[in-house]
This record gives C-alpha cells, structure tokens and sequence, in this order.
C-alpha cells in the first residue's frame, strides 16, 4: 500500500471506510507515511492513526480536542484500603454530584474554559484495582502497588484546544495543509502546545477531585500520563496523532470500554517502533458509530442494566443516551487490539486493570 501501514491481525475487526480514509490521507501534499493501529475506527478523521509529514502539518487531522489523552494515577490514600472496598459507598458519593468540578480542591488553579471537567462523548474518570501483572520487574521498577486504587482519566483540552482548532480551521485547503514555517502555522502550533499542558494539567486535576470525591485525599501518583491527539515535531518530521499514543512518554496505559479491561504498557524501544510512526493504539476504538449504537441496544438493555457491566464493574451516568453510546458492546475487543500491537513488537503488557467504577457527566 506504498506509504500506507496498517498494524492489524486478521481477527481484528477494521472498518473499511476507515481504511480508504486514510488512502485519501496518503495523497495529501508532503504526506511520508500513514500508520493504522489496531484500533483504528470509523470517522469522518478516523481514531486509530498516526500521519507524519514534511514541512506541512495538517490541524484537522487530530481536531478540536488537542492534547487529549490517557493519566493513570494511584490514589496514595486509598491505597491500604483497596482490598477492602465496597464500590456501593464510591457510587453513592460520586451520584450526588451534579458534576465533578463540585469537588472544591484545596489549591483549584482556576484555569477556565472548563479545563478540570470531564467533557462528555468517550471521556470518562473511572477507579481501578490491579487485575493481574504480567511483568514483576517493571511493575515494581516503577514503583507501583499491587493493592492500590488507582484513577484512570480520559479528557482533553475542553474548549480551549477548540478555539485554537476553530482559529485555522478553514483557513487552508484540507489536502493542502498549512506550511510550518508561516506565521500561520507557528502561531496555531505555539497554542497547540499550551493545549497539551493544559489537557495534562487538567487530568490532574480530575483525578484529585474523583479521589476527594470518593472520601480520600487529593494526594495521588502519576503512573502514565499520555496524550493521543497531537502534532509533534520529530527528527524526520511532523507526527500527527489521532488517537494513537506515544512510544517516548514511559509506560502506557490503553483503556478498554467501561465492560472490559484495560492494559499498562511498555513500548519498545525505537528501533521497532519506527514501523508504527512511534505510537501505539489508545483503546479498544469503537465497532459502532454513535448514531447506531443508542437504536441497536435500546431493545436489548434497560438504563439500570447499563449501569452495571458484565465485569460487575458500576456506572455512574445521568445522561440516557450516553449510556448507550459508549456502552461495551459499541466498541471493539480489547484483547485482540494489544494482542497486535505485542504481535508487531511494539510493546510487552506489564499489567492488566480492572474497573470497579466509571464516572460520566
């Protein structure tokens, strides 16, 4: 497929539409190489990508949601505890919430644009407990318990990557691009770069109130800190991420849906990673479009029964359509997706996490 790759395995599900969208993408000006990760999925700009370039980057190839990505964090005080929970009292806590940004933190930076928020479609914080680990050694080389709860977090820039997307979108011939070395371009990149600061912080900060929420303190450990919709600059050129994950950002955390597992990784190293454009898929991706998933399971699944998952893990969700928008069965198998990516030796599983609760405004 020339300067098209496509990491997948043949028991993959992979949308077709997807595909010729990113053939489409290879003929755009200064295009080097197309990479589809396992979970690539359907979308007018499909998730599951990573595009690198010459001289020209591409804004509306990763979208409004700048820096959107994936923090896991331990929950230093509820560490002890973990083996001891009762979710039912997490669930309680979390459903008198009108949203998260009611938690009040101690030193809440303030940052506006409703940065510290959750966000609505596929975003999510949930609590994990270890389900399994597959690799002793680096699991304890990165210090991390065994017994711990952890916070898993997937959120973005919020409105503020969408009025840095909104200020070129439009400006330039979507095949075309925006060369870098304009005034443009350097101008959209310097608060591209502030949005993924932004989106970073902003995890943190979700985090802290999540653990607040539930009865413990806002004192929590970075474990994984990743985003997966980004342009960034590399020796070879301009690497857009859409819904892919860095390799060079430690170990990685790719979530399953709210039903299934999801796994801590270790890339390796450049040398076999370089196939992938250096990224790794950020989730399972999704099987159905939003559109279809809420009239394919309102039959099957009453609102009650979508707030428990066949995991026994809890739901916490006021919003009816969502529920069944993001419902488990709305994406795709975890299991395969990091089976191929440990099959392309682009990462070895250091551990597995289970969730116990996911909360969505």
């Amino acid at each position: 497929m020339g300067n098209l790759s496509l990491i997948a395995s043949a028991k993959n599900w992979i949308d077709s539409r997807s595909v010729e969208t990113l053939k489409d993408i290879t003929a755009f000006r200064g295009v080097k190489k197309v990479v589809g990760l396992p979970d690539l999925s359907v979308g007018l700009v499909p998730n599951g990508m990573a595009v690198l370039t010459k001289d020209v980057i591409y804004p509306h190839l990763i979208g409004g949601d700048i820096g959107c990505g994936m923090s896991l964090f331990e929950i230093v005080g509820g560490t002890k505890s973990a083996k001891k929970i009762k979710v039912e009292k997490f669930e309680k806590r979390v459903q008198k919430l009108n949203a998260l940004e009611d938690v009040v933190l101690e030193n809440d930076p303030h940052l506006g644009y409703h940065l510290g928020s959750i966000g609505r479609g596929n975003h999510f914080a949930e609590l994990h407990l270890v389900n399994e680990i597959k690799d002793m050694q680096t699991f304890e080389q990165y210090g991390l318990n065994q017994d711990g709860l952890y916070a898993l977090i997937h959120s973005g820039s919020r409105a503020f990557g969408q009025i840095v997307f909104d200020s070129v979108s439009g400006s330039y011939d979507p095949s075309l691009g925006i060369v870098v070395d304009t005034e443009e371009a350097k101008a959209y990149l310097q608060k591209h770069d502030e949005a993924l600061a932004l989106a970073s912080q902003s995890r943190e900060i979700i985090a802290k109130r999540l653990s607040k929420a539930i009865g413990f303190g806002e004192e929590i450990a970075c474990v994984s800190d990743t985003a997966h919709n980004s342009i960034t600059q590399i020796d070879t050129g301009w690497l857009h991420r859409k819904g892919a994950t860095p390799t060079n950002r430690g170990l990685v955390i790719v979530a399953g849906s709210r039903g299934s597992l999801s796994y801590l990784l270790k890339p390796n190293s450049e040398k076999f990673t370089q196939d992938s454009n250096y990224s790794l898929a950020h989730g399972a991706g999704r099987k159905w479009e939003r559109s279809s998933a809420e009239a394919k399971l309102k039959n099957r699944y009453s609102k009650k029964e979508l707030s428990r998952t066949k995991i026994g893990s809890r739901v916490v969700c006021s919003d009816s359509k969502l529920l069944y928008e993001e419902a488990p069965e709305a994406y795709k198998n975890i299991d395969i997706v990091i089976e191929d990516l440990v099959q392309a030796s682009l990462a070895t599983v250091v551990a597995t996490f289970r969730p116990i609760l996911t909360y969505k405004e």
